[in-house]
């Protein structure tokens, strides 16, 4: 079912990446999670950049994560995939600390979409000031309720930050739903300290499961991904904002989560087989070059003038 306002969406805003305003309609892609409708996804003329076009206003986007199957906000346990995310999750929390630990001595972390609250939870236990961005109200609620954080709503990132408050940002699989990418970086820009250190989690739109799939590929996941990234078109768009990108990591697990999600929605069968061989195509595309990886961690600092 298309979604209703895309036929009659308005012009599509200047690219994020190089400010052109001419954009094609590359993909129709389908929201598998909630509604069934369908949303284009269009790529900018001058630079490739892909976007969701026409999401739904900030009224009713929040219709398009209530649902259970939506983890990051419902903590589910129920289902399979859902079981294997919870045992994956315990895995990488030591992982993202372990690179964070590498990265730098500092203490003082924000994390951009919170969601439940395990890993602010996680880094506190090992000894982390902490504190959370939310959006969701009630999952917001819920994590401080279970562990006592100090979450706050998005509102705060629109306030003259305080400068140097943060050693590190970190942004797990967020920046994709964020609408103001230019608001969040360049406050988290100011927010953090010269030798501070910037974490951002995202797909990777340009990955071997994410050509094979298609307009089936699962973490197009629209409408509630705005934003469909590329290691160059993460690399500009942090320059714009005054950040190096670094280096990056791979998030092994997501290629066979994405790949396995994708083969359901294909309706490829057994979706389980033909999903797990895709997701170990693209896991072993990626041993060596963790730019190609289906989701990509990007280690980021601030450009520091000479």
């Amino acid at each position: 079912m298309p979604h209703p306002s895309s036929p009659a969406s308005p012009a599509s805003p200047a690219c994020p990446i190089c400010g052109a305003t001419q954009w094609r309609d590359v993909l129709t892609c389908t929201d598998h999670f909630v509604t069934g409708e369908e949303f284009h996804v269009e790529a900018c003329e001058a630079c490739g950049f892909k976007q969701t076009k026409g999401v739904p206003g900030a009224d009713v986007i929040g219709n398009y994560y209530h649902s259970e199957a939506y983890i990051s906000h419902s903590n589910t346990n129920k289902g399979v995939m859902n079981r294997v995310y919870h045992l994956v999750r315990t895995y990488m929390l030591g992982r993202k600390r372990r690179i964070i630990a590498s990265l730098t001595p500092g203490n003082r972390l924000l994390d951009i979409g919170s969601g439940t609250g395990h890993f602010l939870q996680h880094m506190h236990t090992h000894g982390y000031q902490v504190a959370g961005v939310e959006v969701d109200a009630d999952t917001r609620q819920r994590s401080i309720n279970r562990f006592g954080l100090t979450v706050s709503d998005p509102s705060c990132l629109y306030q003259a930050p305080k400068k140097a408050a943060f050693d590190v940002v970190t942004l797990w699989h967020v920046l994709e739903h964020v609408e103001d990418l230019d608001t969040y970086l360049d406050w988290i820009h100011q927010s953090l300290t010269d030798t501070g250190y910037l974490i951002v989690a995202v797909p990777n739109c340009a990955s071997l499961d994410a050509t094979l799939y298609g307009r089936y590929w699962a973490a197009y996941d629209v409408p509630r991904h705005r934003w469909h990234f590329t290691p160059a078109d993460m690399k500009a768009l942090m320059a714009r904002h005054g950040f190096n990108l670094i280096t990056c990591k791979a998030l092994p697990f997501d290629a066979f989560y994405n790949s396995l999600m994708s083969a359901g929605y294909a309706g490829k069968r057994p979706a389980f087989l033909q999903g797990g061989w895709t997701g170990l195509r693209s896991w072993l595309n990626s041993l060596g070059h963790p730019e190609r990886c289906s989701s990509v961690i990007y280690i980021i600092n601030k450009q520091i003038p000479g």
